[in-house]
């Protein structure tokens, strides 16, 4: 029988045999966004391929929020 761990990043249950699964599904891609990778070219895809993923409406306000913020730079 498998025994039961937290994950150390969220704090949720998990069993072991599954808990390495779970945070390379669940928060692989965190390091990736948090400055972890120098390289801007794999950032910005990320950025992309999340943005895809959106509804219309929620891309909208996304677009909308990021010419406010650089309005508020220049």
């Amino acid at each position: 029988m498998s025994q039961i761990v937290k994950c150390d990043v969220c704090g949720k249950i998990y069993s072991q045999s599954y808990l390495g699964s779970h945070k390379r599904l669940s928060h692989g891609k965190r390091e990736l966004l948090s400055g972890a990778c120098k390289d801007d070219s794999v950032v910005l895809e990320t950025i992309l391929s999340l943005f895809e993923r959106l509804p219309d409406e929620r891309k909208r306000e996304l677009l909308s929020r990021l010419a406010a913020l650089e309005q508020t730079k220049l």
